[in-house]
């Protein structure tokens, strides 16, 4: 085979398992050593006619939000992440040409009319384009890598939603958004500690 190796030391398949497992490093001192493990995850979530059910902060915003996913416990690294969503809304509560903005934390939408903080600490608060006949998207990524502490407590990962006021009744008739699309997270645990 044209691009097969062969190996003469040990040397060369330390070498050569780096190149595949990341190991560049060399261990130093007495009763030290080293062992690789697995690095990042990509975590694609997928969602079909996944329902996010609104309610209402009167005279301020329709929110909603929906856990989606359990990260294990430890010190987490998120790189980056993306959504790539079409978002429909299932009643007359929510106006055909409405707008609002989505983002994913590490907690649930509150009745406040932006998403701050955690509840768009892994993908920032995005609009989303004007509604065409009850029909947008829901597009965006992250904008930086994020440590969060999930060492006592396992962190989760939650999609936000907000209507703007203007756009919507849901206290008189009440409207879930359906999500179709994906969500892909790449993490990795750095351990407990």
């Amino acid at each position: 085979m044209a691009n097969s190796r062969v190996l003469k030391s040990k040397r060369d398949f330390r070498t050569l398992y780096g190149q595949f497992h990341g190991s560049g490093g060399t261990v130093s001192g007495a009763g030290v050593w080293a062992s690789d493990a697995a690095g990042f995850t990509k975590t694609v979530l997928n969602f079909k006619n996944t329902p996010i059910v609104l309610a209402d902060a009167a005279g301020v915003v329709a929110y909603g939000g929906l856990k989606i996913f359990d990260f294990p416990q430890g010190s987490i690294v998120i790189q980056g992440a993306t959504a790539n969503l079409t978002v429909t809304k299932t009643s007359t509560g929510v106006q055909a040409t409405w707008n609002g903005d989505f983002g994913v934390g590490t907690v649930t939408a509150s009745n406040d009319a932006t998403l701050s903080t955690t509840e768009q600490n892994i993908i920032p608060t995005t609009p989303t384009p004007a509604a065409v006949a009850g029909v947008t998207s829901a597009k965006g990524r992250s904008t930086a890598a994020v440590t969060l502490d999930g060492t006592t407590t396992a962190v989760d990962a939650y999609i936000n939603f907000l209507v703007d006021d203007a756009n919507h009744d849901v206290t008189t008739t009440p409207c879930n958004l359906i999500l179709n699309g994906t969500v892909t997270i790449l993490w990795a645990n750095m351990g407990d500690y």
